[in-house]
């Protein structure tokens, strides 16, 4: 699945929702999930997307929902979307369209918010509990969405937009990093970890996480050489021979 995603008009690309989502940009959605159910088929989903917050949706944004091949030609698919603000469901929105096999069907979805009291009308600050509220770190958000709290080991302030962020920059939300300090994301007290590590309770490791290859005590390595051979995170070893394509040793 993708947000975002492009296509070419009418192209065949198997069967598939394309689903536009149409909101309040006042909503300040970061993320949205996308889950269903085709008539007589095996649901779909749930799924976030982005996978991360890292920036503001902007109504209109696209995604794809692939589904199996072979379904029913006019059979019925149910498609649900919750609208997502640092990870709380501020709006939803659902829908439902005919399928056509082996093709790509337009859907348009329209997110409300959720609940009266998850929205406040003509509010510059958040809502808590129906109530306006100014917003700050504990009550972050703008445009009467609804408040959250900012994670302090991960923020350290709430900006002018509603967002939860640490100093100029987004929320410390990367594997690299676990904490913001003084406006910087870090891992423990040092910088962010380096490519292929994990931070793990403030200290930068090569974890199953962080490295496709093969890891050399916090080094993770490539794994495709005869002196360090592996995959998926796991130790590198030193092969007799040599080491394999998929990384094994011979």
């Amino acid at each position: 699945m993708l947000l975002g995603a492009c296509r070419e008009s009418g192209t065949a690309s198997g069967t598939a929702l394309y689903v536009t989502t149409e909101f309040d940009p006042t909503l300040l959605l970061t993320q949205v999930r996308v889950w269903g159910e085709v008539q007589a088929g095996a649901p779909f989903g749930p799924h976030v997307l982005p996978e991360q917050p890292v920036r503001v949706l902007s109504s209109g944004e696209t995604l794809r929902v692939l589904l199996e091949d072979g379904v029913t030609n006019g059979v019925h698919a149910r498609v649900y979307v919750e609208g997502l603000r640092d990870g709380s469901v501020v709006a939803r929105g659902e829908s439902s369209v005919q399928l056509r096999d082996g093709y790509e069907v337009d859907v348009t979805l329209r997110l409300e918010p959720s609940s009266p009291d998850t929205f406040c009308l003509g509010c510059d600050g958040c809502c808590e509990d129906g109530v306006c509220t100014p917003s700050s770190r504990t009550a972050c958000g703008t445009g009467g969405n609804t408040c959250v709290t900012c994670d302090p080991q991960r923020t350290d302030t709430c900006d002018a937009r509603g967002v939860c962020v640490c100093g100029s920059n987004p929320a410390c939300s990367d594997l690299t990093v676990d904490r913001c300090v003084g406006g910087q994301c870090k891992c423990g007290s040092s910088g962010p970890c380096a490519q292929g590590q994990e931070c793990v309770d403030g200290t930068c490791r090569c974890t199953s996480n962080s490295c496709s290859g093969c890891c050399s005590g916090t080094t993770c390595e490539p794994g495709n050489t005869k002196d360090k051979c592996g995959k998926d995170g796991g130790t590198c070893r030193k092969c007799s021979r040599s080491c394999n394509a998929d990384r094994s040793c011979n």
